[in-house]
């Protein structure tokens, strides 16, 4: 019996193609030149060589990046996920003004420091575990965190133990028999790997708006 992973018929579809998911965020890019898109992209071969490529929606490369702190999602409009100035009812567009307002009123960072510390697979999604470079990097990031937090008026579920990553894939079929040996194999090559690695830098964070999970833009879209 196939079983779907946790994001099929909310963020894709059973045959892997994305679904609407408007929202907004603020994250640090990784980009060509950076030692993270280098190992991303030879994690991204060491998945394909394994035979996963059928069990996961591997993300654009041109979409590699870190989230450094979650905004505002349409289809999440609980308590917990919205913040109690901002109406339940209000428009997307209403919410990007209210986001982009409050995150940037923030102080955004410079560019950041990180460096890998793991890789972390379940039901929902394939990521690369990220923590900061050293104690000062750490202490700018979560002080911006803070900051922005509060200017939103919402401390999302997980604030204080939030664990930076980048998204290499997203479940669309949770591997069984020997397709789930292969995956573990081929997790432990993957941190093997990483543990070999340097720091890297990736991007200023900015504000991005997204309306599905492939593309992240620095410019408002239509809504």
């Amino acid at each position: 019996m196939i079983e779907y992973g946790s994001q099929i018929g909310r963020k894709f579809e059973k045959d892997g193609s994305v679904r609407r998911y408007p929202g907004n965020t603020v994250i640090a890019d990784v980009r060509p030149g950076c030692a993270a898109y280098d190992a991303m992209t030879h994690l991204r071969t060491i998945a394909r060589e394994a035979g996963l490529e059928d069990t996961m929606i591997l993300l654009p490369e041109d979409s590699y990046h870190m989230t450094v702190i979650r905004g505002l999602n349409d289809q999440v409009r609980t308590d917990a996920y919205w913040p109690a100035a901002l109406a339940k009812d209000a428009t997307m567009e209403q919410a990007d003004d209210y986001v982009q307002r409050a995150f940037e009123s923030a102080g955004m960072p410079g560019k950041i420091r990180m460096r890998f510390c793991g890789v972390w697979v379940n039901e929902e999604d394939f990521r690369v575990l990220l923590e900061p470079a050293d104690a000062e990097q750490a202490k700018i990031l979560r002080n911006f965190r803070d900051r922005a937090a509060a200017a939103l008026g919402l401390f999302l579920p997980g604030h204080e133990s939030y664990t930076y990553h980048i998204t290499l894939a997203y479940t669309r079929v949770v591997p069984q028999g020997e397709k789930k040996a292969a995956l573990e194999r081929a997790v432990e090559a993957m941190r093997t790997y990483l543990n070999a690695q340097g720091a890297f830098e990736v991007t200023p964070p900015y504000v991005a708006f997204y309306d599905g999970m492939l593309v992240f833009s620095a410019k408002r879209i239509a809504r």
